[in-house]
């Protein structure tokens, strides 16, 4: 199955198999699909998408392809990243005022459990992890700025890298 979007909204399932729309998402805006990520949640698989244009994270019953909930947050999002390791998916708000913002997000409550405000004033982007999914590696993406390793279970910050916007 492919899930496409378009800039006016109306995000479509697409079956390859059945060569055809099987299913229009309810989603606003404009979700960022390519920064969506999957987990296991309660008896299904969910699919969680920051939107470019609205302040919220949509999560997605990939079973019945229904939006079971939207989590406000504090700006449009770009970057979404988890890991399989990880009870944590972690947003960041890449657009607007509070750009120095990332949001993390317990992967079975679907509540925001902290917000990270790691530069303020800078922009905070772009979550990776470590291949055993121990630590979150948060891009500051600035000129000036920083690679901010994070314990990817307490949250609690363990080191800073100076660099020149890191992705």
């Amino acid at each position: 199955q492919i899930i496409g979007s378009s800039r006016e909204g109306g995000t479509r399932v697409f079956d390859l198999e059945l060569g055809r729309v099987t299913h229009k998402l309810d989603l606003q805006g404009m979700p960022h699909l390519a920064s969506g990520i999957t987990w296991k949640y309660k008896d299904t698989t969910v699919l969680a998408t920051p939107n470019i244009q609205k302040s919220e994270v949509a999560i997605i019953d990939m079973q019945t392809w229904k939006t079971i909930k939207r989590i406000p947050t504090k700006g449009a999002g770009f970057f979404m990243r988890s890991h399989e390791n990880s009870r944590y998916a972690w947003v960041d708000v890449f657009f607007g005022e509070n750009r120095d913002l990332m949001h993390v997000i317990d992967k079975q409550s679907l509540e925001i459990v902290k917000t990270l405000r790691p530069s303020p004033g800078k922009t905070s982007a772009h979550i990776e992890f470590t291949r055993d999914g121990k630590y979150a590696l948060l891009s500051i993406w600035e000129l000036d700025g920083e690679l901010i390793v994070y314990d990817a279970d307490t949250l609690e910050e363990v080191k800073r890298l100076p660099m020149s916007k890191p992705v």
